[in-house]
């Protein structure tokens, strides 16, 4: 089977283990939201932020399979790096920073996400709602303080950093980021099909699927979805086997290796 076709089967296999998830969490109703009417949760918490944002995940991934086929690599791009900020907020809300408690910071973080974009709907120029988006610096630190057991905490954070800043120029449209449509004097506006970007895109898409499966066994231990854990767990551990994509070393010697290049 062609990878693009089992990224895409394991795809449709992780939608069926979202779907079993919804049926057995609070169902949204269909309620008034300032005079619409629109689907929403009831009961809101960390845990329903974290399924809502895998559920994300997990389309934005299926939208990168069809832009893959099509060979767009540079929008799969701005793409991976919405799915960097789903992961990492995921992680920001997996579990209380303040001993016991959610932090100030994970509370500001639920209240912004939960919030509607319009506080008057029908009058959005009128319409005062503002966020107060939780720094992205806070959001990374808690990785690196949940991934201490394999990375020093500053290595960790500064290695989400980089991959943040190096994937916000397809997002933002940065100059050198545009030129990576150019095959020659001409730039490929629809799509780039045969050329050797398309190949590394691919690659970059097994571990972005790799990593959709891993933080899909964390959500389902945070809603305390047991039979569900396991059966995405086996799902992952099938990926790793078929794909090799599970590195014999580990987080700390990859970093160190980085490193070296970076140096030298």
């Amino acid at each position: 089977m062609h990878i693009d076709s089992y990224l895409e089967n394991t795809l449709s296999d992780l939608g069926v283990i979202y779907h079993e998830m919804a049926a057995k969490i609070q169902a949204p109703v269909f309620a008034d939201v300032g005079g619409y009417r629109a689907w929403r949760y009831q009961n809101l918490s960390e845990s329903l932020a974290c399924f809502l944002k895998v559920i994300k995940i997990v389309s934005t991934l299926n939208a990168s399979m069809v832009l893959l086929r099509a060979g767009y690599a540079q929008e799969i791009g701005a793409l991976c790096r919405m799915i960097d900020d789903y992961c990492n907020e995921i992680f920001f809300l997996l579990l209380p920073l303040d001993g016991e408690n959610f932090s100030k910071d994970q509370i500001q973080f639920l209240d912004d996400f939960f919030k509607e974009e319009f506080d008057k709907p029908k009058n959005p120029l009128g319409s005062t709602q503002k966020r107060v988006n939780v720094p992205v610096r806070k959001i990374h630190a808690t990785f690196g303080k949940l991934a201490k057991t394999e990375l020093n905490p500053s290595d960790a954070q500064e290695l989400l950093r980089t991959t943040h800043q190096a994937f916000s120029g397809y997002v933002h449209g940065a100059y050198p980021h545009i030129m990576e449509i150019f095959g020659g004097p001409q730039p490929n506006l629809t799509g780039m099909l045969g050329a050797p970007r398309v190949d590394e895109w691919r690659g970059q898409l097994i571990g972005y699927v790799y990593r959709s499966l891993m933080v899909s066994v964390f959500v389902a231990r945070k809603l305390g979805l047991n039979e569900t854990e396991t059966t995405a767990r086996e799902l992952l551990e099938k990926f790793e086997t078929d794909t090799g994509c599970k590195s014999a070393k580990t987080a700390a010697e990859m970093l160190k290796e980085m490193k070296k290049k970076k140096d030298s």
